[in-house]
């Protein structure tokens, strides 16, 4: 199939050519098509092969073409019709010069004048008209298409393929029966005149039914020797199952056009994007989409003013010719104000091209902005120009700019401590001092505005409250001041007394306070009952000689030295600091005696050991007070009074 495929690249090669308006180019690729078919049919039938196919005498008319008469391989004179201007092909219906015929539209692979303008005869690989099959040079009638291009079948006396015999008769008790298979086939026993004898009738493994080796066009298909198909004589290389005994597939080299066919082309692993047969085994033409060979681009359209014209030749702005698309095109002459930019477009605004002569001051082209350097009418950006420039103002109200507005003549926005007294500003002293006459929120400094100034203690602002922690003096609040805060203090009586209605940690008085109130006996700091002290503030005696307690502040120890209904003697049973009066309230009584000392004596003073359970001297001589006014420290001693 050698022959065919290359006359269709040479007819491709032709028709591109003709589409890009080369006639030389298309001669010549035909004439080298049909002088490689001449050549190669001549070698295949064991003709001379020659390498001038045609004789061709004449008179030459007007055009490309010359009128005469063509002398074939065959020896059988074709009278050519004279033609004027036209490029001659195949297919057009005249028989040109290197033609054997042309049907025009009848020509075909089946047809008596192929597609190649060829006479169709036995052995050219074409089933043509008359002919049962035709595999071109393996055409013999020992194989599955006789020399004849007759389908070889058992009985016409020939033995093909698959046939242990063939005796040309009808006798079927002869040594040939009328299967064409020896009378002997099936015994097992491999006689002289077969090839084979597995003793069975299974036509798909190495010996068939007809003891006959299995062989690629003896019509079963035998997978042990690797055949995908066979199809006897109907094989072909461009059957639907190849001389091969393969499945014809795209890529197999072999031009699949019969049967099942539709490939228009196949040269095997030169089947490639780009190349005259693509991927697909169909021919590369204008308008695919795939960049053929003598194509300068393929955007699979067949419009021009896309870059690529309709005839598959690039197309681009720079060639001075006004394309489809394009309004004007100079050549690119690096000139961008001459009426056409080098992008074959009348100047504009945005184009990314400065043109004076058009009035425009700056282009960036996308990057126009009205925030930006150039503005979106292509001026340069400035101040006033109600346009703010990013990165450079803060601002710009254009025409209503000015230092007491709230962009300032030089688009800077209006701030507090700039100077300059804006919307909003009562004053601005340029600093951000709050202990001046003006805050750093530009305000008259007063109480209230929250900030602290000279004569102030504190200021919250609007949150300053006479029952809040800054008073509307901006004064800190305080227990004593008069003032009640909130979630702070229960009353403020503005002194600090513990013995009326609001104690000095400003809490509402009451029993248990610790504080003797009027109307109290006592207030031993709890409302516990058999303490002293009930929990109604009424004194109890409890008090009995050796009874021990601790301090309720520091926890120092104490004991009982002597006891009765009207006073009680109590020592420290160590050491520490103790609350005598809270301590003679716990125990029932309500004011504290005498103190003193004891020189480290427990229930004695100054004399050898000592206890409650046999008590000393009972002498107080005042010492104990150093650590303060309601306080006994140290080894020390009191008595407490009904």
């Amino acid at each position: 199939m050698k022959r065919r495929l290359w006359s269709r690249a040479g007819l491709m090669a032709a028709v591109l050519a003709a589409a890009c308006g080369d006639n030389s180019a298309t001669s010549s690729a035909t004439n080298a098509s049909t002088t490689e078919a001449a050549t190669e049919a001549a070698t295949t039938t064991g003709a001379p092969a020659t390498t001038e196919a045609t004789t061709t005498t004449g008179t030459p008319t007007t055009g490309a073409s010359a009128t005469g008469t063509t002398t074939g391989t065959t020896g059988e004179p074709t009278t050519g019709e004279p033609t004027t201007g036209a490029v001659a092909e195949c297919g057009d219906g005249k028989v040109d010069p290197g033609e054997e015929c042309d049907d025009g539209r009848g020509n075909g692979i089946d047809q008596a004048c192929t597609d190649e303008c060829k006479q169709a005869t036995c052995g050219d690989g074409l089933v043509g008209p008359g002919e049962e099959c035709d595999n071109g040079a393996d055409n013999a009638d020992m194989n599955a298409c006789k020399a004849d291009c007759s389908a070889n079948v058992c009985g016409d006396g020939a033995v093909g393929p698959g046939e242990g015999c063939d005796d040309g008769n009808q006798t079927d008790d002869d040594e040939c029966t009328n299967a064409c298979k020896l009378a002997s086939c099936g015994d097992g026993v491999v006689a002289p005149t077969e090839q084979c004898d597995d003793g069975n009738q299974d036509d798909s493994d190495a010996c068939t039914g007809n003891c006959t080796n299995a062989s690629c066009g003896d019509g079963f298909l035998q997978a042990v020797a690797g055949e995908e198909c066979d199809a006897g004589a109907s094989n072909g290389v461009n059957a639907d199952c190849t001389d091969a005994c393969k499945a014809a597939v795209c890529g197999d080299g072999k031009v699949h056009d019969t049967g099942a066919g539709t490939e228009q082309c196949d040269e095997g692993p030169n089947n490639l994007p780009n190349s005259t047969c693509n991927p697909s085994c169909q021919l590369n033409v204008c308008g695919d989409g795939d960049k053929g060979p003598m194509e300068g681009c393929d955007d699979g359209n067949a419009m021009g003013g896309d870059g690529c014209s309709a005839s598959c030749q690039t197309e681009g702005c720079g060639n001075a010719v006004v394309d489809e698309g394009e309004v004007c095109d100079d050549g690119q002459n690096g000139d961008q104000d001459d009426g056409c930019t080098d992008l074959c477009a009348l100047p504009a605004c945005g184009d990314g091209f400065e043109q004076p002569g058009s009035g425009e001051a700056c282009d960036l082209g996308n990057g126009n902005s009205n925030n930006g350097a150039c503005t979106l009418a292509c001026e340069d950006a400035v101040c006033g120009d109600d346009f703010i420039l990013v990165g450079v103002e803060q601002c710009d109200d254009g025409p209503l700019n000015g230092n007491d507005k709230a962009c300032k003549a030089d688009c800077t926005t209006q701030k507090c401590g700039d100077g300059f007294v804006g919307p909003n500003e009562t004053c601005d002293d340029g600093n951000m001092n709050n202990n001046d006459a003006c805050t750093n929120v530009c305000k008259a400094a007063t109480c209230g505005d929250g900030f602290v100034q000279p004569g102030e203690q504190c200021d919250n602002g609007a949150s300053n409250s006479n029952t809040g922690a800054c008073t509307n003096a901006c004064k800190t609040a305080v227990c004593g001041d008069g003032f009640v805060q909130a979630g702070v203090e229960q009353c403020d009586d503005a002194n600090t007394s513990n013995t009326d209605a609001c104690t000095n940690a400003c809490k509402t008085a009451a029993c248990g306070d610790g504080f003797v109130q009027a109307g109290e006996q006592c207030d031993d700091g709890n409302l516990a009952n058999n303490d002293g002290c009930s929990s109604t503030c009424k004194s109890e005696v409890s008090a009995q000689q050796c009874q021990t307690g601790t301090d309720p502040f520091t926890n120092a120890p104490w004991v009982v030295c002597e006891a009765n209904a009207n006073s009680a003697w109590i020592s420290a049973n160590n050491t520490g600091t103790y609350t005598p009066l809270v301590i003679c309230q716990q125990l029932g009584y309500s004011q504290v005696g005498q103190y003193g000392g004891t020189c480290g004596n427990v229930c004695g003073y100054c004399q050898g050991a000592t206890s409650c359970g046999s008590p000393g001297a009972k002498t107080f001589d005042m010492a104990g007070k150093s650590c303060g006014a309601d306080k006994l420290c140290f080894t020390v001693m009191w008595t407490c009074l009904k």
